[in-house]
């Protein structure tokens, strides 16, 4: 099986940890996890603040 994983700007910048170990459990289950290195922000935090 294979999936793309989308960990957001805010995850990455304060819980990191939490994809790290996303993407290892997944790795366990047999999955390939696809981590689109071009992905950038999406303005949730921006938008979150006015």
């Amino acid at each position: 099986m294979r999936a793309a994983l989308f960990v957001t700007c805010v995850n990455d910048a304060v819980y990191p940890s939490t994809g790290i170990a996303t993407v290892r459990l997944l790795e366990r289950l047999g999955v390939e996890v696809d981590f689109p290195e071009a992905q950038s922000c999406c303005g949730q935090p921006q938008f979150n603040t006015g």
